[in-house]
């Protein structure tokens, strides 16, 4: 892996893993038409680990509040800390529904037939987001039936097309809470998801340390990191302005060009 595939690769990792266009997706997409790949599986890792440092520097603040056993969340309708891990545990689990299928879900990374298709879903999902907006509890209104129902539109985001944010922001809006809350559990809840994927790739990348290069590595985790940081709030902000048909316009445009453009033979 060269040095400016590293630097690009990070870009769009830590844009994509946030943003709500599919990270998995784009992957595919440029596996398929540029023969990129991300090198090996201890660059994987260090890229999983790039994205959870950016969530936790973003939400440092929450954290913090959660290690002090406070409530979490704006003014007086937070959500105490017990409940609130409890709640993300519960997402953690049902988003575990899509480990059955996890060999039938790696045949779509093959190739953009299905991306295509999962791209065009996600933008019809992310135009009903503007007009969603407007419902505003806080995340204190949270209960364990919604806590269950964003850990599976989580587990709907393993599919390359479909993004993982937008899945569960979606889902915490259709539950009622306000958009910048329903973002906060999103991403809170993307840290336990990013470890575990992490985690679960860790006996691939021993065996595979020796593939291991680390300049390119640790530049693509410095790029990661950064646009990380900077593409969390940018959600934030268009989320709460409802403003988010930029990205359906984007991911449905992307969708319907993979239906008329053919892409090379590359070896994935």
């Amino acid at each position: 892996m060269t040095y400016l595939e590293s630097i690009f690769l990070g870009f769009v990792q830590g844009f994509a893993e946030f943003l709500p266009v599919s990270s998995s997706g784009h992957l595919v997409i440029l596996q398929t038409f540029m023969g990129l790949t991300k090198g090996n599986v201890v660059f994987d890792v260090f890229l999983h680990l790039a994205t959870l440092v950016a969530v936790v520097w973003v939400y440092r603040a929450d954290l913090g509040r959660i290690f002090a056993g406070k409530t979490v969340g704006e003014g007086d309708s937070g959500i105490p800390t017990r409940r609130l891990l409890l709640f993300i545990l519960l997402s953690v689990l049902a988003t575990g529904v899509v480990l059955p299928f996890k060999d039938r879900i790696e045949t779509l990374f093959e190739n953009v037939d299905g991306v295509r298709i999962f791209l065009l879903v996600n933008a019809a999902a992310l135009a009903t987001l503007p007009a969603l907006r407007k419902t505003g509890r806080d995340l204190g209104s949270l209960t364990w039936v919604g806590a269950i129902v964003i850990g599976l539109c989580q587990a709907v985001g393993a599919l390359p097309g479909i993004s993982r944010s937008g899945s569960t922001i979606l889902a915490g809006l259709l539950l009622g809470l306000k958009p910048r809350d329903a973002c906060r559990y999103s991403f809170l809840l993307s840290i336990p998801t990013i470890l575990i994927a992490a985690i679960v790739q860790i006996p691939d990348a021993i065996e595979a340390r020796s593939l291991f290069v680390f300049g390119p590595s640790a530049l693509s985790f410095l790029i990661a990191l950064a646009a990380g940081i900077v593409a969390i709030p940018f959600l934030v902000g268009v989320v709460e302005k409802g403003k988010l048909w930029g990205f359906a316009v984007y991911c449905a445009l992307v969708g319907i060009a993979l239906f008329f453009v053919t892409p090379p033979q590359v070896n994935l």
